[in-house]
Parts: structure tokens; sequence; C-alpha cells
């Protein structure tokens, strides 16, 4: 079964920003939170390409 990453990426992303929109986070605590997990992120990327390759 295959992973769909980048749909996935694009739904957190379009999620988070829509928070931002809407109050529910401000910019700076968005901005705040992708600066400390931005390797996780590409980690977590760099996995689901490995296992997609893998299978």
């Amino acid at each position: 079964m295959k992973i769909p990453v980048w749909p996935i990426v694009l739904i957190v992303l379009g999620a988070a920003f829509l928070a931002s929109n809407l109050g529910l986070i401000s910019f700076g605590e968005l901005r705040q939170w992708l600066a400390t997990w931005w390797p996780l992120i590409l980690i977590a990327l760099g996995v689901a390409g490995l296992v997609r390759r893998a299978r």
C-alpha cells in the first residue's frame, strides 16, 4: 500500500495555517513550532520515502 506523503504534508500545513487564520494559534506560535520541529518533519519524509521504495 502506498502512503500518500505529499498530500498528508499539504493537509497538515493547511490545517496549521487555517488554525492560525482562525485565531486558534498565533502565527508566532506556528513559526516557533515549525522552527523547532522542521528536522523531525524532514526525517519523517525521508523515512516515508524509504519505506515506499522498499515496497
